[in-house]
């Protein structure tokens, strides 16, 4: 008996556990939250131009072919013509050690212009994206630290980029 009582409260824990869910994802949905995923853009047409800017160009054309969306290279068949322009990953010392006089905290930065026209010459968005992280220098482990900061310098990127692409989705393109 005392097995048939065990199974009977799991039972209700796992269907009170489905419930909880199920509410849970109703309320979630209500307000308009959404998981960050697809970018499920409207465009279908993209033209993408860079002046010194080539490594950004070239991922956001990669993340926007992957959606569907055809890259054309003359700008008058796009929707919009999307021009990034002055990529530059920059460093700074933000600290240095009052008694060895070596540097304790860097900053990273990274920068790039975007501009989105339509083929009519009409700016739809303008912006200077900026992006910067600190961090820390431990002089007892100089190759850990390179490595920290290529991580951080690869992150900055997918961030920027990512950015980028929520801002064409957002777009009052037809």
């Amino acid at each position: 008996m005392k097995y048939l009582n065990n199974i009977s409260l799991t039972a209700k824990l796992i269907s009170l556990g489905s419930l909880f869910i199920l509410v849970g994802s109703l309320l979630l949905s209500g307000c308009g939250f959404q998981l960050r995923g697809a970018l499920a853009t409207h465009l279908s047409k993209v033209s993408v131009q860079s002046e010194a800017a080539d490594s950004i160009a070239n991922e956001v054309k990669r993340l926007l072919m992957e959606e569907g969306v055809q890259i054309v290279p003359v700008t008058k068949e796009a929707q919009v013509i999307l021009y990034l322009r002055h990529e530059v990953f920059g460093r700074r010392v933000l600290s240095v050690s009052a008694v060895s006089g070596k540097m304790q905290e860097t900053e990273l930065h990274y920068r790039v212009e975007m501009e989105v026209q339509k083929p009519d010459n009409t700016v739809l968005d303008q912006q200077i994206m900026n992006l910067s992280r600190d961090y820390t220098f431990d002089e007892t482990a100089v190759l850990a630290m390179g490595e920290e900061e290529q991580m951080l310098r690869e992150e900055m990127f997918r961030d920027l980029t990512t950015q980028i692409l929520r801002r064409l989705q957002r777009l009052p393109v037809k």
